[in-house]
């Protein structure tokens, strides 16, 4: 098992490993990927993506190139590899904005990657690389430049889980729709003001962006992260009949292809692309799809407080009536233990806050004793 100094498995993942080794020693594998998170300052999960850490001792498994490193096999045949990485993660923390600093003040980092290109001027990886360099420097100009060299130059046919060239495309996209200074959609859409802002016309950042959009597809068609760009630029354009169809491209195709090398920027920000799902289905009038979205999100994130809000807005369509909260109140309860007090209180003031005032004290008066109400001062 190899791993840099800034890389540690997932907590508990350690102990996985042994077994792990023992179920697959008689398998022919050269080696297994495992889950690859790259950490925030924050501890959260910035970017998902998968890595081979662990890999069978033979003569001819070796490392290539200076910096970003690949494990090649010297005879120039395919390697074998398992896939572990829903069982297994690998956490990374080098990219945390002090590390990144400290490589960006000497240099290192260009320097390496300078290094590749002078022996392989063509090499598409290394000119991908060098975009990512000034993408983290905020000289997105020079960035960019660095990733038309890089998609322009790239063979017609990629493998399906080419995780570099997936990366090139999306912060280019990233850059040329204007996210590339945010990174996911705010809760506000800003429109055209942050545009004009920026001196940009939104109308010809998306001409300029959907041909590289086109390309990306037509290279990685099983890649949903070019799809979740294109629905942020459109969400904040008010646009959410589009967001909402190419986020629900982005889902699929994630739901299809799984993450293993695909999706890193869609993994890492899944919460907030359901999230944008659900907005734009309720903006749109999709009520029964916002309905059934959120629910099948709230499985597994019940106490997301912006998902369940959408929800609620969905629910209660005025006029409301008795019996209408009621039926709601009813379905709710299905998602929620209101045996306990959490629960309630969550759905009672997320009901409030998402303006449904009149079923939040609906709710607050079924579901609240007596005692819980005088000691909560809800009248």
């Amino acid at each position: 098992m190899f791993m840099d100094a800034d890389e540690y498995p997932a907590p508990g993942d350690e102990k996985k490993i042994p077994a792990l080794l023992e179920q697959i020693q008689n398998k022919d594998f050269d080696g297994i990927y495992t889950g690859c998170q790259q950490i925030d300052e924050e501890g959260n999960i910035a970017s998902s993506g998968t890595q081979v850490r662990i890999f069978r001792n033979r003569p001819d498994i070796r490392y290539r190139r200076r910096i970003h490193e690949q494990l090649v096999s010297t005879k120039g045949r395919k390697l074998r590899l398992g896939d572990a990485a829903a069982d297994i993660s690998i956490f990374h923390t080098g990219y945390q904005e002090a590390a990144m600093k400290e490589k960006r003040r000497d240099g290192r980092n260009k320097r390496l990657i300078l290094a590749e290109l002078t022996a392989d001027p063509s090499n598409t990886e290394m000119m991908g690389y060098m975009g990512d360099e000034y993408f983290g420097e905020g000289d997105l100009e020079e960035a960019k430049n660095w990733y038309f060299r890089a998609i322009q130059g790239l063979n017609q046919e990629l493998l399906d889980n080419d995780q570099r060239s997936a990366s090139t495309f999306t912060k280019l996209l990233l850059i040329l729709t204007g996210e590339g200074r945010s990174g996911e959609a705010s809760e506000t859409p800003s429109s055209c003001r942050e545009a004009q802002g920026r001196g940009e016309d939104p109308l010809l950042q998306w001409k300029e962006a959907e041909p590289v959009y086109k390309q990306a597809v037509k290279a990685l068609p099983g890649e949903g992260d070019f799809d979740y760009v294109a629905a942020l630029y459109f969400y904040r354009e008010n646009r959410f009949g589009e967001a909402a169809e190419y986020i629900e491209r982005a889902l699929g195709k994630l739901e299809q292809f799984g993450c293993a090398n695909r999706a890193m920027y869609l993994s890492a920000n899944l919460p907030s692309a359901y999230n944008l799902l659900i907005k734009c289905l309720y903006e749109t009038g999709q009520r029964e799809k916002c309905v059934n979205q959120a629910v099948s999100y709230l499985k597994y994130m019940p106490e997301d407080m912006a998902a369940l809000s959408w929800l609620l807005k969905a629910l209660a369509v005025p006029p409301l009536t008795t019996g209408g909260m009621e039926q709601i109140l009813l379905f709710l309860g299905k998602l929620y233990d209101f045996s306990g007090l959490r629960a309630k209180l969550l759905v009672t003031r997320c009901a409030k806050a998402a303006g449904c005032g009149e079923l939040g004290s609906y709710m607050e008066q079924r579901l609240f004793t007596r005692e819980e109400r005088t000691a909560l001062g809800i009248r």
